[in-house]
């Protein structure tokens, strides 16, 4: 996959950010895509800045908030392009123009190419150009 999000470069990179178990991809106008790989098959989440079909999810101030039986898991913002753990235990991910704030870290023009994970962030730690995680569902190309 090769794109532009948040003010980083992904050449042939099978996700560009994993966070979490999740896959986060932004199009061309900027609206961003959540794909939950942690299952046999990704699950949709959001889809171009909203709630995939089918998702449960509820409204809440400034955006949504994403649900999985019953239990909040993340709220996303899309005048933000910003997501922020409930349930999850991860830091915050929001993409600028110029860049993308993880947590309390600024990234700005990086470039990674041939990867299986552009920018991987955890509850522990963010890492550039990581392997796919064992055990995830892969994304078709």
């Amino acid at each position: 996959m090769n794109l532009r999000i948040g003010g980083q470069t992904f050449i042939n990179v099978d996700v560009p950010v994993l966070w979490g178990q999740r896959a986060v991809i932004q199009d061309a106008q900027n609206r961003v895509s959540v794909l939950d790989l942690s299952g046999e098959k990704p699950r949709l989440e959001i889809l171009s800045d909203e709630p995939a079909p089918g998702v449960p999810f509820r409204p809440a101030f400034g955006g949504i908030i994403i649900l999985r039986d019953d239990q909040e898991l993340y709220r996303y913002n899309p005048e933000e392009k910003a997501l922020y753990s409930i349930g999850l235990g991860l830091p915050d991910l929001e993409f600028g123009e110029l860049g993308t704030r993880i947590g309390s870290n600024w990234f700005e023009g990086n470039l990674i190419a041939g990867a299986g994970v552009g920018i991987a962030v955890e509850k522990n730690g963010i890492s550039l150009g990581a392997p796919l995680p064992p055990g995830l569902a892969r994304l078709a190309s």
